[in-house]
């Protein structure tokens, strides 16, 4: 995905027992996916730049960190009140069905400008996305707001950055 993200919407669909996540980009392209909740808890970790099975730090300490506090900022700026607006003439370059995201791969994580994510099917394309607080921290929060009402008892409160969690 290499068009700039302009909107993120996450809604929990209970029939479904899944989270509906959608991008909207300037060029009014949409990518839809469905996040269960094993791939949740996969995923919020990785948002706060840990490896989703060993629990390892991504980057070194440090960088996590700082990462977390813009994260957090970006998260008290952005705009959650609004509504999602869907656009007039959308493109669905993965499809106008949401693919089951599966698994995530990271890339150039040691270059900073570049690091990104890849949220994945099974078989297929999937979404890449820029490692970068700037998306990060809204993830999250719209993330965390869809969970609340998923009610997935997913075992720790993952909104709280893990470098900012007492040991």
């Amino acid at each position: 995905m290499s068009d700039q993200i302009n909107q993120i919407q996450a809604t929990y669909q209970p029939l479904e027992d899944r989270i509906l996540l959608k991008f909207k980009t300037l060029n009014d392209h949409v990518y839809l996916a469905w996040v269960t909740r094993r791939f949740c808890k996969l995923l919020l970790p990785s948002l706060h730049g840990l490896h989703p099975s060993t629990g390892d730090y991504l980057f070194d300490h440090d960088e996590t960190a700082q990462n977390d506090q813009r994260k957090e900022q970006r998260q008290q700026q952005g705009d959650f009140l609004s509504d999602y607006e869907p656009p007039e003439n959308p493109e669905f370059p993965l499809g106008e069905d949401p693919v089951l995201l599966a698994k995530i791969r990271f890339q150039d994580l040691h270059k900073p400008s570049l690091a990104a994510f890849m949220l994945e099917p099974n078989q297929g394309k999937g979404l890449v996305l820029p490692f970068h607080p700037d998306l990060t921290g809204p993830l999250l929060k719209i993330l965390n707001q869809a969970l609340d009402n998923a009610d997935w008892n997913l075992g720790q409160d993952l909104s709280i950055p893990k470098s900012q969690m007492l040991q």
